[in-house]
């Protein structure tokens, strides 16, 4: 129980310490010639990069999973949206963004985070035991 309390308070002082939205998402701007069709569905470059240390810093501040455990978590979210937060299911269910969670609502890549490691943290324990079941049956 110490350690669940620890690890919501480690996860609450990194959401106040770190804004939601990014600083390359508030910069973005949209030329006349993209629609906000096109925009809405694929993340940029900058905007994935900064998704993936976000969730980096989360899974070592929050859940102390680093090394191995990080490995596991890229290659979850590799292969699930390529750290998209806009990333929609091809398959047609409603899993969206980072972790292509079902019914995930926010389109804010650090609440899309921890609804993943959280669900992980439930479901698997670690990043590690998600990422094989991911191997056998190309979900987690």
């Amino acid at each position: 129980m110490k350690r669940r309390g620890l690890v919501l308070g480690v996860v609450l002082a990194i959401i106040t310490a770190t804004p939601l939205v990014s600083p390359v998402l508030k910069t973005k701007s949209i030329s006349p010639e993209q629609t906000t069709e096109s925009v809405a569905h694929q993340a940029t470059w900058k905007e994935k990069k900064a998704n993936r240390k976000l969730a980096k810093r989360y899974a070592w501040v929050g859940y102390g999973w680093k090394g191995m455990q990080w490995r596991c978590i890229e290659y979850i979210f590799d292969k699930e949206s390529k750290f998209d937060h806009l990333a929609k299911n091809q398959q047609g269910s409603s899993a969206f963004g980072i972790g292509q969670r079902l019914k995930e609502k926010s389109k804010e890549p650090a609440i899309q985070i921890l609804h993943a490691y959280k669900y992980i943290r439930h479901r698997y324990e670690t990043p590690c035991r998600a990422m094989r079941y991911h191997l056998r049956y190309n979900h987690y």
